[in-house]
């Protein structure tokens, strides 16, 4: 009878456990994802950028990781034969490792957005550096291929998978190495520099600590596998490398999550968009007449303004919006007669304006 075996059903629980919660929990981010993205539009395909496509890309790798090797353990059974434990480890390799070389691209891609400096990729060093670390790891990618092991153990006929110390000490050095480059590229902005806007700082922020976890817990995995001599029981393996992507897929999941509401209200609606909103989307705080203290609505006609230049640059979206007064929609007064004052400009206080105007013109969305 095809079988996996566990030393104690304890531990077959709590393998369970982690495979099935673990489905349930990336189902949940993926839907999150698939609705915030209005991938059931054109319009959603249309502004899909490469980061959000990685996420996504993520997501859906990490979920077939799971559920597949749920299925082998549990299904299947790993000591059925020697095609399944070998399956399990060539499995592994290529589910984990794809998923990494997509984590690896959206913080490159976050990289270059802190580190932009008004220059194109493909001129931009740090970016190139980031690239050519992620070709090296296509390297080693091959080398697990052709290092992996897949056996069973005398005795008991346990399945034992893993890497030879020729791949996995490869494996290791180079998690060390990412894990020290990525964390000074996000660390070494946020102490040295002033950045022009809060979000560009916010974005450095949460990618510094969402790249921290996900790559410390990949170099956690990889050292103990180590140590190990590269061999590991089949489910113990594949249980350690499913805790491992579903850190990553949340801690991706939580950078790229859009601000909650700061406070309890309703956002505004297509007619209703006041000028805090306008100040939070431009970075900077508007600072309004003595006699406007409150929230003003614009009207119908400056809505629609809004509206028709959300896709554009801030600059160009600088140049159209004007204040209004707080009156009810319709109504018109002698004071809204007289020409409003342009809103204040953001300007940058380090030369990063290409970087803005890639948060702007791709903010994450809310989930």
């Amino acid at each position: 009878m095809p079988h996996t075996e566990f030393p104690n059903p304890g531990l077959q629980v709590l393998s369970a456990f982690i495979h099935f919660i673990g489905v349930t929990i990336l189902t949940f981010f993926f839907s999150r994802r698939l609705f915030a993205e209005e991938l059931t539009t054109r319009r959603g395909w249309a502004s899909l950028t490469w980061p959000r496509l990685c996420i996504l890309l993520v997501l859906i790798g990490s979920y077939l990781f799971m559920f597949a090797t749920g299925l082998l353990i549990f299904g299947v059974g790993l000591e059925s034969n020697t095609t399944t434990c070998t399956a399990a480890i060539a499995l592994c390799i290529a589910l984990y490792t794809g998923s990494k070389v997509l984590i690896y691209s959206f913080l490159t891609e976050k990289v270059y957005i802190v580190w932009a400096n008004d220059t194109r990729r493909l001129k931009n060093p740090v970016y190139l550096v980031c690239m050519g670390t992620i070709l090296i790891y296509v390297v080693v990618v091959v080398v697990l291929f052709m290092e992996r092991i897949a056996t069973f153990r005398p005795g008991d006929d346990a399945c034992v998978i893993g890497l030879k110390p020729t791949a996995s000490i490869p494996l290791l050095s180079y998690d060390l190495y990412i894990n020290v480059l990525l964390t000074c590229l996000f660390l070494w902005p946020l102490l040295r520099i002033k950045f022009a806007s809060p979000a560009l700082k916010q974005v450095a922020t949460r990618t510094l600590v969402a790249s921290a976890v996900a790559l410390t817990t990949s170099t956690v995995n990889i050292t103990v596998l180590t140590i190990l001599k590269g061999r590991e029981l089949g489910w113990l393996c594949l249980g350690t490398c499913g805790v491992d992507v579903l850190f990553n897929a949340a801690a991706l999941f939580w950078v790229t999550s859009g601000r909650e509401a700061r406070n309890g209200s309703a956002s505004p609606t297509d007619n209703q968009v006041t000028l805090d909103s306008v100040s939070d989307m431009m970075g900077s705080k508007i600072e309004q007449p003595a006699a406007r203290q409150r929230r003003r609505p614009f009207d119908n006609k400056s809505s629609q303004l809004w509206r028709a230049e959300s896709s554009a640059s801030l600059t160009e979206f600088h140049t159209h919006v004007k204040t209004t007064v707080d009156i009810p929609l319709g109504q018109t007064t002698a004071t809204e007669e007289s020409e409003q004052p342009d809103l204040p400009r953001a300007e940058p206080c380090a030369s990063d304006t290409r970087s803005l105007k890639m948060i702007d013109a791709h903010p994450e969305p809310s989930l």
